[in-house]
């Protein structure tokens, strides 16, 4: 009889084991962040470039409570035979002790440990927000069930576009069941009643509803007002996976390179307290984002996340949104929107940047060996050539020119000075902006009009610029070897009759920054060659990460950087007792105006300006 309970007993216990081994019953291993007793803090720190507006996270472990981590059990996605996902409950189990070690990179992330979908039924593809029942879309007046986008009904009215904006539009997705969403006005999605359910709707963008937001049930709109949306969903959920796997922004994330911690919170230096530690919603991810350990595409990501908003996700063209005025957003999207789909993604804008600096990178490598290593070793960021400021030039006029007509005028900025429109045309000519005629000005300023102008139609076109610019640099470059350097400027500026005393102001001013320059380039090339093989590649820049060298740079360059002050002073007549005798500081002041423009004068009426500009440098004509 003992026999027979022992066999069953270990038939039990094999059949138990197998089963938890098919079934998929084993925990789940990943790595903790603290050891047992200990707790993650997490503190934050003001990023020196930025000052107070973006701040830097860190973590590490300090003494707590004992960790529940080892045993909790949690919902992890499993991958059924159908390639469907679901949720099952699974236990975590330690793998190691240890933390990723990030700089600026630090994710931190919740994860969905908690959704179950019906104890371990399919994960449903339906939106889980919240959604209200008092509020539909409709296109071309017919409700469009599960749409992310069309003309906004409320009670089966619709919302007039008064005061309609992206603030509105975000409390509007949301009751939908989204994250997000951008305006649409002018009932884009086809023409509605005009019994309207609200009108002049005033959101702060934090709202639950749009009847929590200022609103008028009074309008005075017609069908053709219609408010409507473009709803999006973000992906940012947080889950882990049976093999261990981190899904994180619908990327796998190993099980090596993040950790599982409780937290406590430290802000500012202040503590917050901890509630129990016993349940999973207090669980935190940690892993370093790639974006943000590198020092290009980190400070990019801020730019970009400055640009587009709350959201952070596109940068699109919303006229009239005063907190990011729609001219600065339409360069972005000349420049960047790759695919011309109106918006501009995050990895688009980053893209340009990385656009740039390969434009940057080639002009230094004079030898094309696919290294900046000669910038330790010669005069490459003393002196610059004719291409490096045809390369600004064409770029600059790239993002400025709003009405793609290859020219600069007054036209590609009517957004900011139309209220200089003094007949109200639509146009602002140069009389209106600057309140007098052309003719009037300083001679010598009137002249390099007419030189860059040279049609007099009030616009500088490419050609016409790039002209002036050969011009220009033909003056200065003596030598011939198609670059110019500081010397040659002040040479230069001296062949025009500037003063002597003045050329010294000039040399003391710029040595200064030459000097500082030299530092910084020196050292960040030295530090971006990674591998010590005293060569500089540009991958090497791209994935630059010593934000330390960064942060020392920032501290360095406001105090040395600072203007030689009695130079500058006595080069601008802001010194008292500066250029020449004189009783008076407004007399000292128009005798140093009068040697700048004599001296700009004589260099503008040099015999070069005349002459028609042919290939140079390598470079063709206009």
């Amino acid at each position: 009889m003992n026999h027979i309970w022992h066999a069953s007993f270990v038939f039990g216990f094999l059949r138990m084991s197998l089963g938890m081994s098919l079934f998929g019953d084993d925990p789940v291993k990943v790595n903790f962040c603290c050891p047992d007793g200990e707790k993650l803090r997490l503190h934050m720190r003001r990023d020196i470039l930025l000052a107070y507006h973006s701040y830097v996270q860190e973590a590490d472990c300090v003494w707590g409570d004992k960790n529940n981590l080892e045993g909790m059990e949690v919902s992890v996605l499993h991958l059924t035979e159908n390639n469907e996902t679901e949720f099952v409950k699974r236990k975590l189990s330690k793998l190691h002790t240890k933390m990723p070690k990030c700089g600026r990179g630090l994710r931190i992330s919740k994860p969905n440990f908690n959704q179950t979908n019906g104890n371990g039924t399919k994960q449903s593809n339906t939106n889980q927000s919240q959604t209200f029942p008092s509020i539909e879309l409709r296109k071309n007046n017919e409700s469009v069930p599960n749409a992310s986008e069309g003309n906004v009904y409320i009670d089966g009215k619709p919302v007039c576009d008064d005061g309609w904006d992206k603030k509105a539009a975000r409390v509007a997705c949301r009751m939908l069941g989204f994250d997000d969403g951008e305006e649409t006005q002018e009932s884009q999605y086809g023409t509605v009643g005009d019994n309207m359910a609200m009108d002049d709707v005033r959101c702060k963008g934090d709202e639950s509803t749009l009847y929590e937001c200022g609103y008028s049930s009074y309008d005075d709109c017609d069908g053709g007002e219609g408010a409507g949306v473009v709803c999006s969903k973000t992906d940012d959920t947080v889950s882990l996976d049976l093999s261990g796997k981190l899904i994180q922004l619908a990327q796998e994330v190993d099980t090596e390179h993040y950790c599982l911690a409780f937290k406590i919170r430290e802000f500012y230096g202040y503590w917050y307290s901890s509630e129990s530690s016993e349940s999973s919603d207090e669980i935190v991810t940690l892993s370093c984002d790639q974006c943000m350990e590198e020092v290009m595409c980190y400070y990019v990501r801020l730019l970009f996340e400055a640009l587009s908003g709350k959201g952070g996700i596109t940068v699109r063209n919303l006229n009239g949104e005063k907190d990011h005025p729609s001219f600065i957003r339409n360069g972005v999207l000349r420049i960047a929107d790759k695919n011309r789909d109106g918006e501009v993604q995050f990895d688009e804008f980053h893209s340009k940047f990385v656009e740039y600096l390969t434009i940057l990178f080639n002009l230094l490598d004079r030898n094309n060996d696919g290294s900046i290593d000669e910038v330790l070793t010669n005069e490459a960021i003393k002196e610059y050539s004719l291409e490096f400021f045809e390369q600004i030039l064409k770029n600059a006029v790239e993002y400025f020119d709003s009405n793609g007509d290859k020219s600069i005028s007054t036209d590609d900025f009517i957004s900011v000075l139309r209220f200089n429109d003094r007949n109200e045309d639509g146009e602002v000519t140069i009389y209106e902006l600057i309140g007098t005629s052309l003719i009037n000005l300083p001679a010598p300023l009137y002249t390099a009009y007419t030189l860059l102008d040279e049609d007099q139609d009030e616009k500088l076109t490419v050609d016409e610029m790039l002209g002036f610019l050969r011009r220009t640099f033909t003056i200065i470059d003596k030598n011939g070897d198609c670059n110019i350097n500081f010397e040659e400027i002040v040479t230069a500026l001296g062949a025009s009759n500037l003063k002597e005393d003045f050329q010294l102001g000039i040399k003391l001013i710029g040595q200064q920054y030459i000097t500082l320059a030299k530092y910084f380039v020196d050292g960040f090339i030295a530090k971006a060659d990674k591998n010590k093989d005293t060569k500089v590649t540009l991958e090497e820049i791209i994935k630059f990460a010593d934000f330390s060298f960064i942060d020392r740079s920032i501290q360095i360059a406001p105090s040395m950087g600072y203007p030689n002050g009695p130079a500058f002073l006595y080069l601008t007549g802001g010194y008292e007792r500066g250029y020449g005798p004189s009783n008076s500081w407004r007399e000292q002041r128009e005798r140093i105006v009068v040697v700048w423009l004599t001296t700009l004068n004589t260099f503008l009426n040099n015999p070069v300006y005349q002459s028609t500009p042919s290939t140079q440098c390598g470079l063709s004509g206009q």
